[in-house]
């Protein structure tokens, strides 16, 4: 029973892989798993978007998109509340209230270095030779200084607008999670949306 069902993984496992490079080879966007550096991002979000609306701060060497495009695609997607961002805090009403320190960070074509807390303050995009047909983005909530939450995504230079927009629900899930999986608990299996 025990090696059947280490077969079972490891076919599982195999198949998951097949499948995964089968759709990066059909030009499909790939947004990878997220880190979190809290056991909990609701609470951040909810307090850091009082009104519903998080400053949007985009680094990108190559101009890839305009900033207006880049907050049209993102906002409006994820768990509710759901977040509208905005590029320039002058954009909200005077009943709306933004926290800037809170702020969703995306970095095209980032350096080696552009990860985790250096997401949150140096963030950096270097210039793109236009050989590689993919464009890697990083995207990081921070509070501050600090990332609470970030993933990274690759997408197809020739349809990276259209694949943005397609991909934002699931960026918005994986940066913006309602309840984070508690790995430690051994009652707690990730096909539960309890845990």
């Amino acid at each position: 029973s025990q090696v059947t069902t280490r077969k079972l993984r490891k076919l599982s496992s195999i198949a998951a892989l097949g499948a995964l490079s089968a759709l990066t080879g059909c030009g499909a966007a790939l947004v990878e798993a997220p880190y979190y550096n809290v056991s909990e991002v609701q609470s951040f979000k909810v307090a850091g978007a009082p009104s519903q609306i998080m400053m949007l701060d985009i680094v990108d060497a190559n101009d890839t998109l305009d900033n207006q495009t880049w907050a049209d695609a993102l906002s409006n997607h994820g768990y509710p509340p759901r977040l509208n961002f905005v590029t320039d805090a002058a954009d909200i009403s005077d009943t709306q209230t933004i926290k800037p320190e809170n702020r969703l960070v995306v970095v095209v074509n980032p350096t080696q270095t552009t990860m985790r807390g250096t997401l949150c303050t140096d963030p950096q995009s270097a210039k793109s030779d236009g050989t590689s047909d993919r464009v890697i983005v990083r995207f990081g909530f921070c509070a501050g200084d600090d990332i609470i939450s970030e993933t990274r995504a690759r997408f197809v230079r020739d349809k990276f607008e259209q694949q943005v927009i397609n991909s934002a629900d699931t960026i918005s899930f994986q940066l913006f999670p309602r309840n984070l999986n508690k790995n430690d608990d051994k009652n707690c299996s990730g096909m539960m949306p309890i845990c």
